[in-house]
């Protein structure tokens, strides 16, 4: 309430002797002052009159619209997620060596087929080695015979010594028996006796001399051909990874499939070991998909899956579940990749690709549902407007569950039997309640 001691005072002074014209203008000031104070009320009235929410049950009046009523179904309980088509098994091809690209035979996108030839590198330098080599083999061999040759005559020529030297022991030791003789008929003297004695001696260590020469030569040439084998095996081996490195520049295709890439072109220098190209079945395709973390416990081996790539669903199983998770710099949310595995792979899919997919982790039995409409997508998921049965519908607080298809699971707020409406509620949702027209 304003305050008008002062006001009061000031027209007591006046009446008492002052000039009424300062009366006057003391009401004419009160009127100002009681005029702005009823503007602001009215602008404070208006304001909130503007912001409270509308009660009157006639305030507005639904004129068309859809409904549907909340029943009972067995849905599919899915987690859905987005994904791109990738190649199951592709063959990366490498270089087989440091080289030079001296052709190229295809292009990225062509088809190819097993064994076909991709690229062909330079072995200027690997024929050259490879003549090298074969020469230094070559001379092995001859070495080798040369050898043999040598070592047959040795033999035969010790063997030679060992008869001479055995029919020299005979003599011998016919000799001393002949020599005994006579000693013991005291023809031949002591003297005679010895000397047949120590040529028997010498003889027979002749012998034995021969026969370890032989053994000598023999073990030798053993060693010989043992160190043959190892060094011709070497060389038999680098010839045969030359002719192979020489093969192998002429790189090929290990499949049937389709270059999906190339990575180099005629005169380029490439290292060891490097990616030169990409072949893969472009039939022999699978589906990558990102599944929220908060879903991926839902997830088994073994679930089925339906991928739609643009307008066509195809179906599919789960064949491999990462361990771990990934998070994109775009979001903070992390997803685990999931592999669907295609039972008849779509001609119509395109490698790298986006696809939808709906995975099917479970069934709920007797489920209360609602078709899915515009009024999900009306800002407020939490609320739906159910017709009482008159020319009336309130609105009233629900929570919503998985969603099958065209179907939507009621988790709370509502009964079986209830109608709701299912058209669009931006025009009415900040309304507790609206009139049908009928």
């Amino acid at each position: 309430m304003p305050n008008t001691e002062l006001i009061f005072e000031k027209s007591r002074t006046s009446a008492a002797g002052g000039p009424a014209r300062n009366n006057a203008k003391g009401k004419k000031g009160k009127g100002f002052v009681v005029v702005a104070i009823i503007g602001v009320a009215i602008v404070v009235v208006g304001f909130f009159a503007v912001l409270s929410p509308k009660t009157d049950k006639s305030a507005y009046v639904l004129k068309m619209w859809n409904e549907a009523e909340v029943t009972t179904a067995t849905i599919k309980n899915t987690v859905s997620s987005t994904g791109v088509i990738e190649l199951k098994n592709k063959e990366t091809i490498l270089a087989p060596q440091t080289s030079q690209v001296k052709t190229v035979f295809v292009a990225s996108g062509d088809t190819v087929t097993n064994g076909q030839p991709l690229i062909q590198l330079v072995t200027t330098d690997l024929e050259w080695n490879l003549v090298v080599s074969q020469s230094a083999y070559d001379e092995a061999l001859r070495a080798a015979t040369m050898t043999d040759t040598q070592y047959d005559f040795q033999v035969r020529q010790q063997d030679i010594n060992i008869k001479t030297a055995e029919r020299n022991l005979a003599n011998a030791q016919s000799n001393l028996t002949q020599t005994q003789g006579l000693f013991q008929r005291n023809i031949a003297s002591n003297s005679e006796l010895v000397a047949a004695q120590n040529s028997v001696a010498d003889l027979t260590d002749s012998l034995d001399l021969s026969k370890l020469t032989k053994e000598q030569t023999v073990a030798q040439h053993a060693i010989t051909l043992s160190n043959r084998v190892s060094d011709l095996a070497q060389k038999k081996k680098a010839i045969s990874d030359l002719k192979d490195s020489i093969a192998a520049a002429t790189i090929r295709s290990g499949m049937n499939g389709k270059v999906y890439s190339l990575d180099v072109a005629t005169g380029d220098r490439v290292s060891a070991y490097s990616s030169v190209a990409v072949v893969a079945n472009p039939k022999d395709i699978q589906a990558g998909i990102d599944v929220a973390e908060n879903r991926i416990n839902e997830v088994k081996l073994g679930d089925p899956v339906t991928v739609t790539i643009g307008d066509t669903a195809v179906p599919a199983t789960v064949s491999s579940i990462a361990s771990s998770a990934t998070t994109s710099s775009s979001s903070s949310s992390s997803t685990i990749r999931v592999v669907a595995d295609f039972k008849n792979a779509p001609s119509s899919a395109i490698v790298g690709g986006s696809v939808s997919a709906d995975i099917e982790v479970g069934i709920i039995k007797d489920a209360l549902t609602l078709p899915r409409g515009p009024y999900l997508s009306s800002g407020n998921y939490a609320s739906v407007y159910v017709i009482d049965g008159t020319n009336r519908a309130t609105k009233k607080t629900v929570s919503f569950g998985i969603t099958d298809g065209t179907t939507i699971q009621v988790v709370s707020g509502l009964a079986a039997g209830d109608k709701v409406i299912t058209s669009a509620y931006q025009e009415y949702i900040n309304l507790a309640q609206i009139q049908l027209q009928k």
